[in-house]
C-alpha cells in the first residue's frame, strides 16, 4: 500500500468540528505521542475541537507522565453536544483495541491511522500502512499534506514515537529512506534525538535491573539456539513493580546472543491469564505466531492477552515459535 495520504482523510479532517482521538489499551510511546501531535496540530492549525483518549493503563515508564492529558472514556453529552463529531483511531489493528472507548464512539464517523500488519478493514477514512514502521511517522506525512508546518513540541513527540516503534532505528532495514528523510524534516522542525533517547532510556529504578536479571536468569533457549523464551511471574510484578517493566533492553540484550532470531516474553497477569510479547529478526513472522492466541501485531514485533496458566502458556508459546523457527 502506498504511504500517499488518502483525499478521503483528508476531506474527513476537514468536513468534522469535533475529534475524539483514541488509541489501544496498554498504550505505548507511538500511540501517546501520534494522539497528542495530531490533536496538537488539528486545533492549532485548523480550529478543530480534540481530545484524547485512552483507558491505560500507563504502566510504561516512558509515558507515565503523559497519562492526565487522557480522559478514558468519553462523556455522551459531550459527543451529543458538539457540531459534527467524528473519531479518530491511531495504532489500532482492530476496533476492539481501544477497549471500553469503542462502546463510546459506536455510531460516529471514524478515521483509523495505522500500520499494523494484522490491521482489520474497519473505519470510515482510513490510512492504513502496514509496511510503515509506526503510526507517529503516517501522522507526520498527514501533517505535512495538510499544511501549516510543524511545531517544535509536535516534532518531538513524533520523533519518540518513531524511535519507540523502531527500538531506535534497530529495527530499520535498507528499505528505510522513506522514513530517515522524515526523520531529518522532524529535527529541521527542532526534534532531538538525543532528548528522545533520553525519553526512552532514562529514568530507570534499580529494582527495574533486578527484574531484567531474573528475566534473562530465567532465559530457555529452543530450537538449537536460534530461539528464546523467559517468562514474568506475579510475584516477580509485586516484589518489583509493574512500572519496572523494560523489554526494549531486555530484547536488546537477547538479541545480542550469536544465533538468536525469535525471543518470546509470557507475563503472567493473574492466576489464569497472561500477555505475550515477541520479537525476531530476518524472516520470523511472529506476528503469526501472535495470531494463534488471538493477538497480532507486525512481522518483527507482535504480542497477545490469553486466558492461560503461566505454565500452559509457556509450554504453547514455545511449540509455537519452534515451529515457527522450523518452517524457516
Amino acid at each position: 500500500m502506498s504511504s500517499t495520504v488518502p483525499g478521503k482523510l483528508v476531506e474527513f479532517l476537514r468536513g468534522h468540528e469535533r475529534f475524539f482521538i483514541a488509541g489501544h489499551v496498554e498504550p505505548d510511546g507511538d500511540c501517546i505521542a501520534s494522539s497528542l501531535a495530531l490533536a496538537s496540530y488539528l486545533g492549532r492549525v485548523l480550529g478543530k475541537t480534540v481530545t484524547c483518549h485512552n483507558v491505560g493503563p500507563f504502566n510504561r515508564r516512558e509515558i507515565a507522565e503523559y497519562a492526565d492529558e487522557f480522559s478514558p472514556r468519553i462523556d455522551p453529552d459531550e459527543i451529543t453536544a458538539a457540531a459534527s463529531p467524528a473519531a479518530i483511531i491511531l495504532d489500532c489493528s482492530g476496533p476492539d483495541r481501544i477497549g471500553a472507548l469503542q462502546d463510546d464512539i459506536a455510531g460516529l464517523p471514524t478515521a483509523v491511522i495505522d500500520h499494523h500488519a494484522t490491521a482489520q478493514q474497519f473505519g470510515d477514512a482510513r490510512f492504513v500502512v502496514t509496511t510503515s514502521m509506526a503510526t507517529c511517522h503516517l501522522v507526520q506525512l498527514l501533517i505535512e499534506e495538510l499544511g501549516g508546518g510543524i511545531t517544535t513540541s509536535e516534532a518531538q513527540l513524533l520523533l519518540f514515537g518513531i524511535v519507540t516503534d523502531t527500538g531506535f532505528f534497530r529495527h530499520a532495514e535498507d528499505d528505510a529512506a522513506d522514513l530517515f528523510a522524515g526523520v531529518a524534516r522532524l529535527m529541521e522542525a527542532g526534534a532531538s534525538p538525543k532528548t528522545a533517547h533520553s525519553w526512552m532510556f532514562g529514568g530507570h529504578t534499580l529494582d527495574s535491573r533486578r527484574l531484567l536479571a531474573s528475566i534473562m536468569l530465567r532465559a530457555e533457549s529452543i530450537g538449537d539456539g536460534r530461539g528464546v523464551v523467559s517468562w514474568e511471574s506475579i510475584e516477580d510484578v509485586q516484589k518489583y513493580g509493574k512500572e519496572s517493566r523494560d523489554s526494549d533492553t531486555l530484547y536488546q540484550l537477547l538479541f545480542s546472543i550469536r544465533g538468536l532470531r525469535a525471543a518470546a516474553l509470557i507475563r503472567q497477569e493473574s492466576e489464569t491469564t497472561v500477555s505475550g510479547s515477541l520479537r525476531s529478526i530476518d524472516t520470523i513472522d511472529v506476528s503469526a505466531v501472535a495470531a494463534r492466541f488471538g493477538g497480532g501485531g507486525h512481522k518483527r514485533a507482535a504480542g497477545f492477552t490469553a486466558e492461560l496458566a503461566l505454565d500452559d502458556a509457556l509450554e504453547q508459546v514455545r511449540d509455537a515459535l519452534e515451529s515457527a523457527l522450523g518452517s524457516t
